[in-house]
């Protein structure tokens, strides 16, 4: 049975020739000898290797030029006197020229049913090999997930214990007069505590709505230095706090961009702060550049503690900034770097990172020519 599957699959281009060459000799057989052998009964054989050539052109040639050659033949073998249309032969070389065009309809359903197959079983392979991918695509998923949830439930202990015996601590405190002063600070370590899950289940649900693809992106028109500005002033007490200088190197002319501006705020906003989180002293130096056709780049310049080549190769994963030992003293959720990554994604840029331990890092958005917008906004 898997023999004859093969042949209705697959063609076999040698029975062609093999059929050419049997139906020559088949020719040559019926012109040399007497008509009452009757050579042309075997025809049929040469159409049948057409159809496992899977050739219908080839078949129906084959079929015609025995059909001539049936009566060719006969032509030359019968005496001028003895034909008739009730000749026995004669009779006998219609009929065999009825099955030669029977049996080349019956091989081309053959052929019909043998092109049908093949391409049935192309159409199952495709579709396994593109179900094998989405499997693997939703192992990967589901790994990821599970990956995450495990990082979370482990990450998520540290706020919660802090909560919880901040909790005593005030709950005590506050029945001792002489305690009470110490109230707002547990207060505000309680608020840190707080708002540190609240940055998690935000990030969570974005991670979420960027894998379900339930995003969307709201394009508006606006100038990347009063986008730049912004965010300095926004961010310069977090910066001042720690002793840093924030600076911004404005392009040297005036850029519009068109593009979702909340998604680009919130990807600088996030790549600042971890650059003001992890620099000890120095600065932080937020910058735009038009690149001619190739859009425009943003980078966030530091001069903080850097990154091992181990952690780099990691930065954009999920949780992938844990583990570095030059960064774990202050290190967040590890979430933050793979929702910019999707983020910058969403708008059509790239995103990459340089960084060597000791010498700072850099982070580069680089957004496609189709995000620069031609006139600027009136």
């Amino acid at each position: 049975m898997r023999f004859f599957d093969s042949l209705l699959e697959r063609p076999v281009p040698l029975a062609g020739l093999f059929a050419v060459l049997l139906a020559v000799a088949e020719i040559a057989f019926d012109w040399i000898t007497r008509v009452q052998l009757d050579g042309s009964a075997l025809y049929g054989l040469p159409l049948v290797l057409a159809a496992v050539a899977r050739s219908r052109r080839l078949l129906w040639g084959l079929a015609a030029v025995l059909i001539a050659m049936t009566f060719a033949a006969y032509s030359t073998q019968i005496g001028p006197d003895t034909f008739s249309l009730d000749e026995p032969y004669f009779v006998n070389r219609v009929l065999s020229a009825v099955s030669l065009v029977l049996t080349a309809a019956l091989c081309q359903v053959i052929v019909l049913a043998g092109d049908k197959l093949g391409t049935q079983r192309r159409s199952l392979v495709e579709q396994n090999r593109e179900l094998d991918e989405l499997r693997r695509a939703a192992e990967d998923a589901s790994s990821r997930k599970t990956q995450l949830l495990a990082s979370v439930s482990h990450d998520i202990r540290t706020p919660l214990t802090s909560i919880d015996l901040i909790a005593d601590l005030m709950l005590h405190k506050s029945a001792n007069a002489t305690l009470a002063a110490e109230l707002p600070d547990l207060v505000q370590r309680l608020r840190r505590n707080t708002r540190s899950l609240a940055d998690l289940v935000t990030a969570l649900v974005d991670i979420s709505a960027l894998d379900s693809g339930r995003i969307s992106v709201t394009r508006s028109e606006f100038s990347i230095s009063d986008l730049l500005r912004e965010e300095q002033q926004r961010l310069l007490p977090l910066a001042q706090t720690k002793g840093l200088r924030l600076a911004i190197e404005f392009p040297p002319q005036p850029v519009w961009l068109r593009t979702d501006r909340v998604k680009l705020m919130r990807v600088l906003s996030n790549l600042v702060v971890n650059a003001i989180k992890f620099t000890a002293a120095g600065e932080v130096v937020l910058s735009a550049a038009p690149l001619g056709e190739k859009g425009l780049l943003i980078q966030v310049r530091d001069t903080g503690a850097g990154m091992t080549p181990g952690s780099l190769r990691l930065i954009f994963e999920e949780y992938g900034q844990l583990g570095d030992p030059l960064r774990d003293g202050n290190k967040g959720w590890g979430l933050g770097l793979a929702i910019c990554r999707r983020l910058v994604g969403v708008l059509g840029g790239e995103i990459s990172v340089q960084s060597e331990p000791g010498r700072g890092t850099v982070f580069s958005v680089l957004l496609p020519p189709a995000c620069l917008a031609d006139d600027p906004v009136p």
